[in-house]
């Protein structure tokens, strides 16, 4: 215990400078103590046989925390540059004299930690101490396949089976890993004992791709009606809660301005500031939250430029296909959603990088913790699910929530929209194309060769009858062609020639007060 004060003391007062002149003793005293602390797991990872170094860590940190305390903290350091054979020295010396105190010890670290990694070591330290603790082998499995090391994590979630751990999520998992290594068997009994706990509708999905593998027409039959019923209920519990939500929110409007012509719907807004994920609607009148979720997104701040810069797009991407199933991988967790990047306006301002996704996780991720994409963990997408139609719901990406729920421009650009479709129905190509910015490119051509073209195809029509429906307005991004949003609808087109029914999204630029077209994406 004196050797440990004098060694405090040392630290304290040798080689005081200038940096720490203004600062109070105490500070002083854990800043050196910190410093010591860092300096001493450098030396023990270089050397983890240095007996000197080690035995004066774990004194010094006894002084501090307590012995089995420091003993664990010593085991994390080995663990961490693998030295396992320590690991386990030091784990049963401490599992029979204070075990308890460990464990408790242990669960407070994990709890307490940031890092993947480091929560990762620590569930090792737990299944080594109590190995038959199946949650500690689930934990252990979820974060393993989170950072992409699938055998390792199935390993640990099949041990957590083995002491009889039952969740969803742990069948779902042992499912697709056994699926996508050919053993339908073992995939099987996976499937049925999940099953037993819940009717789940992604372990039916599976169950009926591996009767249709097998060729069992008669099963696959039957679990794709499971499916179909499945749905329908999922479907009726939606439009039910979604429902008293309705009667909530009409509640909550005070003297609001109802903009007429443009419907309720819904999009997901991420703030990469707040690492959140909104559920936003159109209620007929402004943007509301309805649901809020943690996300995490890229590392680095700003919007994405190129491949590999690990920073997630700003702006309004519209969700294009789900994964799910087999083809997915466990690191993706239960299901996918591909964004339109990069979008036509990305691709004029240079911008690369493809592979930007919304996708589910296993684990709770720490926040900028992805490579790029908007990530949630299953739980949160399991909810998230039911408000996507993929191919029209769109998601908002920015620095600020603000950006996407205080946008007063709804009206203004319901109105342009509107101008413009009168004005191509009309056939007036002069009045038509004063909605096109001078900036104007798309499926190849400028402005004056989108007039041209236009022109020509007008000359042939008799008439031209335009109807717009389903109308979703959102902002998109500050561009260096100026303030840009997003108007994205069902366009059913009829003339005395030709007929069609599409999707289309217009990039509007700000000019003057006014909006103008900047790109026409017919999908």
């Amino acid at each position: 215990r004196e050797k440990i004060i004098l060694f405090l003391f040392f630290l304290l007062f040798k080689g005081t400078g200038a940096f720490f002149l203004n600062e109070r003793p105490e500070e002083k005293a854990r800043k050196y103590l910190k410093l010591s602390l860092s300096e001493y797991k450098k030396a023990i990872k270089e050397n983890p046989n240095n007996e000197k170094v080690v035995n004066e860590y774990v004194k010094l940190l006894e002084a501090i925390i307590g012995k089995t305390e420091a003993k664990i903290e010593l085991a994390l350091i080995f663990k961490e540059i693998g030295f396992d054979v320590r690991v386990s020295e030091l784990l049963l010396d401490i599992s029979l004299k204070d075990r308890e105190n460990a464990i408790l010890y242990l669960e407070k670290r994990v709890e307490q930690s940031k890092d993947i990694i480091e929560k990762i070591n620590l569930y090792y330290l737990l299944t080594e101490i109590s190995p038959q603790n199946p949650l500690y082998w689930y934990n252990l499995g979820k974060l393993l396949i989170g950072i992409n090391k699938e055998d390792e994590g199935i390993l640990a979630l099949q041990k957590a089976h083995k002491y009889n751990f039952k969740d969803i999520t742990l069948f779902y998992y042992l499912a697709i890993y056994e699926f996508n290594k050919g053993n339908f068997k073992k995939a099987k009994s996976y499937i049925y004992e999940g099953l037993e706990i819940s009717d789940d509708i992604l372990l039916h999905k599976i169950l009926l791709k591996i009767y249709l593998m097998e060729g069992d027409k008669e099963m696959a039959n039957l679990e794709k009606e499971k499916i179909k019923n499945l749905m329908a209920k999922k479907e009726e519990r939606e439009i039910e809660k979604k429902g008293l939500v309705e009667k909530e929110e009409k509640k909550k409007i005070v003297k609001k301005e109802k903009i007429e012509g443009l419907n309720p719907y819904i999009f997901l807004g991420v703030s990469k500031n707040e690492q959140k994920l909104y559920v936003v609607k159109f209620d007929g009148y402004s943007f509301n939250i309805i649901k809020e979720y943690k996300c995490t997104t890229g590392p680095n701040m700003g919007d994405k430029e190129k491949k590999g810069d690990k920073k997630t797009p700003e702006g309004a991407y519209l969700l294009i296909s789900k994964l799910e199933g087999p083809s997915l991988p466990s690191k993706y967790g239960i299901c996918a959603y591909p964004l339109n990047f990069p979008d036509p306006i990305d691709k004029r301002l240079n911008k690369d990088g493809d592979g930007i996704w919304l996708h589910a996780t296993p684990i709770e991720r720490p926040p900028y913790n992805s490579e790029g994409c908007v990530v949630v963990n299953d739980k949160d997408m399991q909810e998230l699910t039911s408000y996507i139609n993929v191919g029209k719901t769109f998601i908002c990406i920015s620095k600020e929530k603000s950006f996407f729920l205080n946008f007063p421009y709804l009206k203004e650009i319901k109105n342009t929209v509107e101008n413009w479709r009168k004005a191509w129905e009309s056939k007036d190509i002069d009045k038509y194309i004063e909605f096109y910015d001078e900036n104007f490119f798309s499926d190849g051509k400028n402005k004056s060769g989108w007039k041209a073209y236009k022109e020509k195809i007008n000359k042939k029509k008799k008439y031209i009858k335009v109807d717009i429906s389903d109308l979703q307005i959102l902002p998109y991004k500050e561009t260096k062609f100026g303030y840009m949003t997003v108007a994205f609808f069902k366009q059913n087109y009829k003339s005395d020639n030709f007929s069609s029914k599409t999707r289309k999204i217009l990039y509007l630029v700000k000019r003057n007060g006014n909006w103008k077209i900047i790109c026409e994406k017919t999908l």
